[in-house]
């Protein structure tokens, strides 16, 4: 494990020498830190803010809106709604402002997200069916640990 985060650590200094470096890279070494499941706080749900609300709520809508149309079957169409999705990830971290506790619980939560979406841009119809199954099962939890 030690020898995991050593070499995350490593990858993100290099990566800083004359990039920019990934948004989506920098919150999630919190997560990889510390293998952590999505549970409550306690008995309650997670206070997030509003900008994260509202993106989730973006990705559910992006999500509810492909699946009504029939047509939308296609490797193409599935990578059109990944690079949406992706987009619309990478907005959210730029607008975050949690910090904490409830911070690093929305990690647990984005981190699967975020390695469906990747599935969903790749060319395997089949892979890109199965993440999308996925992705809806996890936006339809964000209400369930997020308030």
């Amino acid at each position: 494990m030690k020898l995991v985060i050593l070499s995350v650590l490593l990858v993100g200094l290099v990566s800083l020498c004359g990039h920019e470096a990934d948004l989506q890279t920098q919150h999630t070494v919190i997560v990889q830190e510390e293998a952590k499941v999505l549970a409550l706080n306690g008995d309650a749900r997670w206070q997030s803010d509003e900008l994260t609300t509202r993106h989730v709520g973006q990705l559910q809508a992006m999500l509810k809106e492909f699946e009504a149309q029939p047509e939308n079957s296609s490797a193409a169409a599935y990578q059109d709604l990944g690079n949406s999705m992706q987009t619309e990830l990478q907005q959210l971290f730029r607008d975050c402002t949690m910090k904490g506790p409830a911070h690093e619980m929305l990690h647990v939560y984005l981190v699967p997200l975020m390695d469906d979406v990747k599935y969903m841009v790749g060319k395997d119809e089949a892979s890109a069916e199965a993440a999308l199954d996925r992705i809806s099962a996890q936006l339809n939890r964000y209400s369930t640990y997020f308030e």
